[in-house]
């Protein structure tokens, strides 16, 4: 049985998450930071005789699942995109593999935690205000041809915050964290315009983001699935621990 959760169930679903609580980051945090009873967050689960088989978490256009057992509803997957209108669907890779999602273009990555502290940044590394956020929006639309309309929010809701290097006068590489949760963060965003590629300022932009969340207890953790970016990370000091899959509506 399939149903939705709130405030009341937030113990129950949370001992589920909690099994993996790395892996299930995004879950962690969106359900600490925005909880079960709000307009654009909604929480289900799938039951029978008092086991969780399956937790889908909707949030704006995005649906995120976790099963360890694989038992994904594909009816209740294919209702919820075509209900909330899902552009993102998103979870483990042996999870989503189980769902037949044809026609979505598929963005699987690799997704890893810290495990080493960083060496010192010797860049002078400046953390975003709200005042910035259209200059660094600029750089991650050249980079990524996407917009960032979280990104304000995040800042003003702290719970996530963007670094940036400016040379030449202007903002040249960036980074951000975003569902930032009690002890953990995730990496998002990592971007440095083509002009400034290959002199590690993402490098040194990663390292002062990432010793800053870990003075505060906070792993960071991220998602890859360019070698060469991979390469830079675990340089840094994280490492592999799963596959991570994004399906993406290809009108997108």
């Amino acid at each position: 049985m399939i149903r939705q959760c709130f405030e009341k169930d937030r113990g129950y679903v949370m001992e589920y998450l909690d099994k993996d609580r790395v892996l299930n980051l995004f879950f962690v945090g969106d359900i600490d930071n925005y909880g079960f009873e709000n307009d654009f967050q909604k929480i289900f689960v799938d039951e029978e005789d008092g086991r969780i088989k399956a937790v889908y978490l909707i949030y704006h256009d995005s649906l995120l699942m976790c099963s360890y057992t694989k038992e994904i509803d594909e009816e209740f997957v294919r209702n919820v995109i075509k209900e909330y209108k899902i552009v993102n669907v998103n979870g483990e890779q042996s999870c989503i593999d189980t769902l037949d999602l044809t026609g979505m273009k598929n963005d699987d990555c690799y997704f890893c935690k810290m495990v080493k502290t960083p060496e010192t940044s010797n860049e002078a590394i400046e953390i975003a205000t709200v005042d910035d956020v259209e200059k660094i929006k600029e750089v991650i639309k050249v980079v990524f041809d996407q917009d960032s309309p979280g990104m304000k929010k995040s800042i003003e809701d702290k719970t996530g915050r963007t670094y940036f290097l400016k040379k030449d006068g202007k903002i040249v590489s960036v980074a951000s964290s975003t569902a930032e949760t009690k002890g953990l963060a995730m990496i998002v965003g990592v971007a440095t315009l083509p002009e400034y590629r290959g002199l590690g300022y993402a490098s040194e932009i990663m390292k002062k983001l990432c010793m800053d969340l870990l003075s505060e207890d906070k792993v960071p953790c991220l998602f890859y699935n360019n070698p060469a970016a991979g390469r830079i990370y675990h340089r840094i000091g994280f490492e592999d621990i799963g596959r991570w899959a994004l399906r993406r509506n290809k009108a997108e």
